[in-house]
């Protein structure tokens, strides 16, 4: 009979910046940047950066409510231009 008491897991509610920056796809820089704007909230912890995943929570559910969407700026925005008004000339002579 094993005598070792259980270890339970008590969840934190937090991840490390490092390997949340790494599922994410994002650069720590990125990170930082979400951080600066208020939109992910972090922790140190003995030197270390941890994200805060209620935050995380909270910034997911305002992005897919397109709440950090912006118009295309620059080159972008240029072709997006470009785009639509070579589709409006082909939709409007096909109007007839």
């Amino acid at each position: 009979m094993n005598s070792t008491p259980a270890i339970e897991w008590n969840p934190t509610g937090m991840r490390s910046a490092k390997a949340f920056c790494r599922d994410r796809g994002i650069s720590d820089v990125t990170l930082w940047r979400w951080e600066g704007r208020g939109w992910i909230r972090t922790a140190n912890i003995s030197g270390k950066k941890y994200v805060v995943l209620e935050s995380v929570a909270e910034f997911d559910r305002r992005a897919l409510a397109g709440e950090f969407s912006k118009a295309p700026a620059g080159a972008a925005a240029a072709s997006r231009s470009a785009r639509v008004a070579n589709e409006t000339a082909i939709g409007g002579a096909n109007d007839h």
